[in-house]
């Protein structure tokens, strides 16, 4: 059940947070938001999400440092992390493939094809 499992939704624009939050929650998602990489870092280990969905371009920590810092704790290694940004690069879109990343996703959000990666990713 898609309330049972909780989306960490990272990005430094409380517009993006609050419109994508909306969103996922009107579909049946749990979601909690965090302003930026460093909020996120502070709140993983007692939120425990099933998934990551980060903005990639953030003051301080980007999504791609995030996604290193997270992946260095063994309890998140295999916790799926979506790249969501404004960046519609082809480098940037394989270094995000390459580190492992579950999903890149460009801005503005497509919530239908977020809902379908989040639930192909957390197994519902």
């Amino acid at each position: 059940m898609l309330k049972d499992k909780l989306v960490l939704l990272v990005d430094d624009e409380p517009s993006i947070l609050r419109a994508t939050s909306t969103g996922l929650k009107n579909r049946g998602f749990n979601v909690h938001t965090v302003c930026g990489a460093a909020e996120a870092l502070r709140e993983i280990h007692n939120l425990k999400p099933s998934i990551i969905v980060s903005d990639l371009v953030m003051p301080g920590t980007n999504g791609f440092e995030l996604f290193q810092e997270i992946k260095k704790d063994g309890q998140f290694k295999s916790l799926p992390f979506v790249f969501l940004t404004g960046v519609d690069d082809y480098y940037a879109k394989k270094f995000g493939k390459d580190l492992g990343g579950a999903a890149y996703m460009t801005k503005p959000v497509d919530l239908d094809e977020l809902e379908q990666i989040i639930k192909e990713k957390i197994g519902e």
